[in-house]
């Protein structure tokens, strides 16, 4: 019986992402475009194709779920759909993570590996929604810290990367220098998945031996301005607001594996 589960999970998994690739493509290609065509201005039109977005991660993690191939837990989702901007600052764990985290936010801006702007199946939804490319961090920073004070809601991870499992978080400045460059309040979700799957070194078709359980605990929203010393220098503020993110997701996966 337990084999039987494996197979069934692997062929569940292909479907997934095969209908995720398939879904992209149509949404990018075919969907997008018209949103574009018949919407007044470019930034409504983004809005527009990030709820998209939205409700077919929503059907994808539905998809998911309803064919075995995992189960999921999420605590305090309604801070993330909740009005106005700000930062969602998440560890990274699996490839899935943002998939989970955008599925609960009708609205986000998210920063995207600039090779998913060539991924045929990516490419249409990232020029669509207004998604910003990795390419060139201090651009990045300035462009990203100006539309959260425009209004928009941004998810990013601080690791850049995603975690490798059994080992500790490194964190990169790009997210804490936006978060002090836009003086935005962030607001924490701390990931975990078990057991581990689609690291950075697995392939789709790694399957686990057990079904997948992702938990995600969206905390309170931070407010950063009580963290930043008038005065001092931006290397020196996000090395500050680093050690406070850092200390605050640790916090938090930590609590998911005592709870275990």
């Amino acid at each position: 019986m337990r084999r039987l589960d494996y197979y069934w999970r692997l062929f569940a998994t292909g479907l997934s992402f095969t209908l995720f690739g398939v879904g992209g493509f149509f949404i990018g290609f075919i969907v997008f475009p018209l949103v574009h065509l018949f919407s007044r201005g470019k930034e409504r039109a983004q809005r527009r194709c990030q709820r998209i977005v939205s409700g077919a991660f929503r059907l994808f993690i539905w998809t998911m779920k309803s064919l075995g191939v995992l189960t999921y837990e999420i605590s305090g989702a309604a801070r993330l759909a909740g009005p106005g901007p700000g930062i969602i600052v998440a560890n990274h764990p699996s490839l899935i993570d943002v998939i989970f985290i955008i599925a609960q936010m009708p609205q986000a801006l998210c920063i995207v590996k600039k090779a998913a702007w060539s991924n045929p199946a990516m490419m249409g939804v990232m020029w669509s929604t207004g998604y910003v490319p990795n390419d060139a961090p201090e651009q990045l920073i300035e462009d990203c810290a100006r539309r959260v004070r425009e209004g928009e809601k941004l998810v990013v991870f601080p690791e850049g990367t995603r975690t490798q499992p059994g080992k500790p978080m490194k964190f990169r400045r790009g997210a804490a220098s936006i978060i002090v460059k836009s003086g935005a309040p962030f607001t924490p979700v701390a990931i975990s998945i078990k057991p581990s799957t689609l690291t950075k070194a697995d392939k789709w078709y790694d399957v686990p031996p057990e079904r997948v359980r992702m938990r995600l605990a969206v905390g309170e929203p931070v407010d950063p301005r009580g963290h930043i010393v008038e005065g001092e220098s931006l290397s020196q503020a996000s090395r500050r607001m680093n050690r406070l993110l850092k200390q605050v997701l640790t916090e938090g996966v930590e609590r998911h594996e005592r709870a275990d």
